[in-house]
């Protein structure tokens, strides 16, 4: 059997939103302190999106809301995984539209606005590791923007800790 070790199979949650997303076309971005243990790393296990709209967002034409969850807390743009990039620090990304296809059955804007929620589980063979905290960076076009209008993302991580070597230790701090 296994030595049993402090923290392992351990499973945390830590949940966070981008908070009220208050103009269109800009990046609100959110740190989650994973408290990450040191000589540990967190290993996400699974992240599940939610996007908080509310009924004023229901006349709009058009809306886009985009989420990233970042491995690296000092990256405050990166909103989608980039494309044919290799080289990057998005774990996961998320995207929800609404558009009004027939402006005669909904002369208003969007008839209905049902929030998607969308769980990402990352499989156990899969090292989507860090050893920082990590970041869910958000932006949005088209929406209604001020009073009560705000949409928000809302972010939920699942993740464990790992004891991890030394010399990986300082390869994933980027040390080494």
């Amino acid at each position: 059997m296994a030595e049993k070790k402090l923290y392992d199979n351990l499973f945390k949650v830590v949940k966070g939103n981008s908070g009220s997303l208050s103009e269109n076309d800009g990046v609100f971005t959110e740190i989650f302190d994973l408290q990450i243990p040191r000589g540990y790393a967190a290993r996400i296990r699974k992240i599940i999106w939610e996007p908080q709209i509310l009924s004023e967002q229901s006349d709009q034409v058009y809306f886009r809301l985009i989420g990233a969850c970042v491995l690296d807390p000092d990256d405050e743009t990166s909103v989608a995984i980039p494309t044919f990039t290799v080289d990057h620090d998005v774990c996961a990304d998320y995207s929800f539209e609404m558009v009004r296809y027939d402006e005669d059955t909904t002369p208003n804007g969007i008839s209905v606005a049902i929030s998607r929620r969308e769980t990402i589980d990352f499989d156990e063979g899969l090292d989507v590791v860090t050893v920082r905290n990590i970041r869910v960076n958000t932006m949005i076009t088209g929406s209604a923007a001020g009073g009560s209008a705000q949409v928000q993302l809302r972010a939920s991580v699942y993740f464990t800790y790992e004891k991890v070597s030394a010399d990986l230790y300082s390869k994933l701090l980027g040390i080494s």
